[in-house]
C-alpha cells in the first residue's frame, strides 16, 4: 500500500472495489453481501437470529482496497482480480493497448493495479507461510485447496503486473510522446486525453509544457541574460568583505614600519 497519507491519487486508487471470498464467519457483517436475504420481524429460533447477523463462510463480497489490507494479510479473505484486470481483459489490452479507453475502467488504472498486485503477492506469501508452518494434523483438504487458490491468484497477479508495465511503457507511451511533442497551442487533443488515465494525463501535460518552454526559449533565448538582484547583491557583499579583510591585513604592517622610519631619521 502507498505510505503517503496525504497522497490524493493513492487515496482515490484505493477506492477500487475488489471481489473476495470470506474464509470465516463474520458477525454483524451480513449487510456486506448484497445477495443475502435479511428478513424482518422477530424469530424464536436462535439459529435463524444468528443467521440474520452473520456473514457466512465462502460468501463473495466486494470491498475497497483500503478495507481489505488487514483482512488479506491475516488470511480472513481470499482476494480475486476485478473483471477489468482479469485474463480476458489482459488479452484485449495486450492486443491493442493504444486504443483502449482505460479511463472508463478506472481513472487511476495503473496505480490501482499496482497497489492490488502488491497486496495480493504480500498477503499470499504471508498466508502460505503460515499454512506451511502449521502442524500436519491441521493441514487438511480444505487448507490444501486454499493454498492452491492462493498460488493461482498470485500467478494472475504476476501476469497482471507484466501487462500493466507493457501497456504503460509500450504503444500508449509512444502515442503520448508523439502528441505531447508535436501538438501546438491550437490543436484539439481532447479526444486523445479522454482515453488517458490521470497518471498519463500528468505525463502528457509535462511533455507539452516542456515543448512550449523550449519554443519560448528558441524565440526569446538569444537576448542578453540579466543577473538576478540577489546574485548581484551577494557579489557586492563578497567584494566588500574581501576589501575589508585586505585592509585589516595591511594595517599592522603600516603601523610597525612607521615608528622604525621615525627612529632612523
Amino acid at each position: 500500500m502507498p505510505t503517503s497519507y496525504f497522497d490524493v491519487d493513492a487515496i482515490l486508487a484505493e477506492e477500487e472495489l475488489i471481489p473476495c471470498t470470506t474464509l470465516f464467519e463474520f458477525s454483524h457483517l451480513k449487510h456486506l453481501d448484497p445477495d443475502a436475504s435479511i428478513g424482518g420481524g422477530r424469530s424464536s429460533s436462535s439459529k435463524k437470529s444468528r443467521a440474520k447477523n452473520y456473514l457466512e463462510e465462502n460468501s463473495r463480497i466486494k470491498l475497497p482496497l483500503w478495507a481489505l489490507e488487514k483482512w488479506a494479510n491475516l488470511g480472513f479473505v481470499r482476494l480475486q482480480l476485478p473483471r477489468h484486470y482479469g485474463r480476458k481483459a489482459r488479452e484485449r489490452l495486450e492486443a491493442d493497448p493504444g486504443d483502449a479507453d482505460l479511463r472508463k475502467k478506472n481513472e487511476r488504472f495503473f496505480l490501482a493495479g499496482k497497489v492490488l498486485v502488491d497486496l495480493i503477492l504480500t498477503s499470499s506469501e504471508k498466508v502460505a507461510t503460515a499454512i506451511a508452518s502449521s502442524p500436519r494434523w491441521r493441514q487438511n483438504a480444505r487448507r490444501t485447496a486454499h493454498t492452491r487458490a492462493l498460488e493461482q491468484v498470485s500467478e494472475d497477479a504476476t501476469l497482471l503486473k507484466r501487462t500493466l508495465l507493457k501497456t504503460f511503457a509500450g504503444e500508449r507511451l509512444r502515442q503520448m510522446f508523439n502528441w505531447a511533442l508535436s501538438t501546438g497551442g491550437d490543436d484539439d487533443v481532447s479526444h486523445f486525453l479522454a482515453k488517458l488515465t490521470e497518471m498519463e494525463k500528468r505525463l502528457f501535460h509535462t511533455g507539452a509544457t516542456a515543448v512550449a518552454n523550449k519554443e519560448h526559449w528558441s524565440v526569446f533565448g538569444s537576448r542578453r541574460l540579466v543577473s538576478a538582484n540577489a546574485s548581484v547583491n551577494k557579489r557586492r557583499s563578497l567584494t566588500a568583505n574581501a576589501q575589508e579583510e585586505a585592509s585589516r591585513v595591511a594595517s599592522p604592517d603600516a603601523n610597525e614600519n612607521g615608528p622604525k622610519r621615525q627612529r632612523r631619521q
